[in-house]
This record gives C-alpha cells, sequence and structure tokens, in this order.
C-alpha cells in the first residue's frame, strides 16, 4: 500500500534500519538452526559487531537496547514531522523487537536462554548428545528456531517492500503499528 505519498531513496533507506532491532534482539533464537546449518551463519556476519555493541551490559543492565527503543519511539514513532513511511516501519520494528523479547522473557522464566544452544555448542558439545540427553529440549530448540524463522522473515520481509517503497502488511503487527502511527 503506497497510499501516504511517494517516498525517496533516502526516506526508504532511513525505514529499513529500524529493522536492525529485531534480528539482533531475536539473533540468540538461532543458534539451533546455526548449528544445523552453518553456512546460515555467514548470513549474520556482519551484524556481529553490531550484536557487541547492542548487547553491552553495564553491571547486567543492558542499555543499549532500551535507549535504542526509547530513541525511535520518542523521536521516530512519535514524530508528527517525519513521514508515515518512516514512522510505521519503524514501529513495526518496535513491535516485531518486542515480541522477540518477550518470548525470550518468557523462555528465561520457564530456565531456558535464547542462546542456550548456542553456548553449549560453544563449548565443544555435540548437538545429538545435547538433545538425546533432554528429552524436552528438543521441543524448546524447535519452538526457538520457529520465533527465530517468523522475526527473521517478517523483517526481510519489510525491508524488501521498504526498499520499494510500499507498506510491508504483516498480520496484527501492521494493524497496531498503524493504531500507534495515526
Amino acid at each position: 500500500m503506497n497510499w501516504r505519498g511517494a517516498t525517496t531513496t533516502k526516506e526508504r533507506i532511513l525505514a529499513c534500519l529500524p529493522y536492525l532491532v529485531p534480528l539482533l534482539e531475536v539473533f540468540g533464537f538461532g543458534s539451533f538452526l546455526f548449528a544445523l546449518i552453518p553456512p546460515l551463519m555467514l548470513l549474520f556476519l556482519p551484524l556481529l559487531p553490531l550484536l557487541r555493541i547492542y548487547h553491552y551490559s553495564l553491571n547486567g543492565i543492558a542499555l543499549i537496547p532500551i535507549l535504542v527503543f526509547f530513541f525511535l519511539l520518542v523521536k521516530v514513532v512519535h514524530n508528527p514531522t517525519l513521514k508515515h513511511f518512516l514512522r510505521f516501519n519503524a514501529m513495526q520494528a518496535l513491535l516485531l523487537a518486542v515480541f522477540a523479547w518477550l518470548c525470550s522473557a518468557f523462555l528465561q522464566f520457564y530456565g531456558y536462554s535464547s542462546d542456550f544452544l548456542f553456548s553449549a555448542l560453544s563449548r565443544g558439545t555435540d548437538l545429538a548428545s545435547i538433545l538425546v540427553r533432554n528429552g524436552g529440549l528438543i521441543l524448546v530448540a524447535i519452538i526457538v528456531s520457529a520465533i527465530f524463522i517468523v522475526v527473521v522473515g517478517a523483517s526481510i520481509y519489510s525491508v524488501v517492500q521498504c526498499l520499494r517503497g510500499k507498506y510491508a502488511e504483516i498480520p496484527l503487527i501492521s494493524e497496531a503499528a498503524y493504531s500507534q502511527v495515526r
């Protein structure tokens, strides 16, 4: 949908940038898929320097994700001087990031971190032995992988639509984004 007016190339590129936030939030969820398909990690190598900065914590508190969230919310989404296209995409990216964060919080509540497999695999433990020792872990690995695929897929789809100058219509997420940006 392109009913709010034409967009320039600069606006299209700027509208893509907020989608880095959900990709950075959901990166840890891809550990199982990265272990199964090692070349998949090559696609995410450009994000590694940003990941270190984004997840830097000061005394156990990750301030940068909070600052980025509030900056995008206050300075972009709720700024009526910016074009609707940019504000909508920033809000949609924030909603995807909030979804990833809520999933991470839910998993942590049940004793799993979003990168639980990644940490075990980095210690040299075999993937098959991890899953065999922990029967319920396979279900968690499937859920974590599904969350990763959904958020990464929605982000990539949205970036492609942004570059085309069109609004990415993602069920539920787009409706919520529209209601916040109007």
